[in-house]
């Protein structure tokens, strides 16, 4: 069964929106730009021959703080279930944007993150479903990234 997110806070949605979600690519970096397209993310899914990449951690289950044991075991789990599915990705991190000033609301440590390459973009909801995630970064083919919402959040 399970959990259903909390509510979330417009300054979630905020930050969720104005994050930085990085990707390691043999390349160099590569930056998913929410509600943008990106030449380099169309490059990354060509490469991979996939339709669709998902940016998810399994870090802070719905954005609650948890250990560092536990978030370290969490994105474990989170690896083993794409390696158990034969699932191509790289690795990334996502963290507040680069000019959040620290020790503010907007700041937070960067969260090991995966973007899987996925054949149906459903996969992102049961994603979000398994880990606990309030959103994922959805990225098509074209590189067009967006925030896809937990499917139990209201639209």
């Amino acid at each position: 069964m399970h959990r259903h997110p909390p509510a979330l806070t417009p300054d979630l949605i905020a930050a969720y929106r104005n994050a930085r979600y990085r990707v390691v690519s043999p390349q160099g970096d590569v930056l998913l730009p929410v509600d943008a397209a990106s030449p380099r993310v169309a490059a990354l899914l060509a490469q991979a021959e996939a339709p669709w990449a998902a940016f998810v951690t399994a870090y802070q289950p719905f954005s609650h703080p948890v250990s560092a044991e536990e978030n370290a075991a969490r994105q474990a789990e989170l690896l083993a279930w794409a390696i158990a599915r034969g699932m191509s990705w790289l690795t990334g991190e996502g963290g507040p944007p680069e000019d959040a000033p620290t020790g503010t609301s907007n700041a937070w440590a960067p969260e090991p993150s995966l973007l899987l390459f996925i054949d149906d973009p459903t996969i992102a909801d049961t994603l979000m479903l398994t880990f606990e995630q309030n959103a994922v970064v959805l990225c098509d083919a074209q590189g067009f990234c967006t925030l896809r919402w937990h499917p139990y959040l209201p639209d």
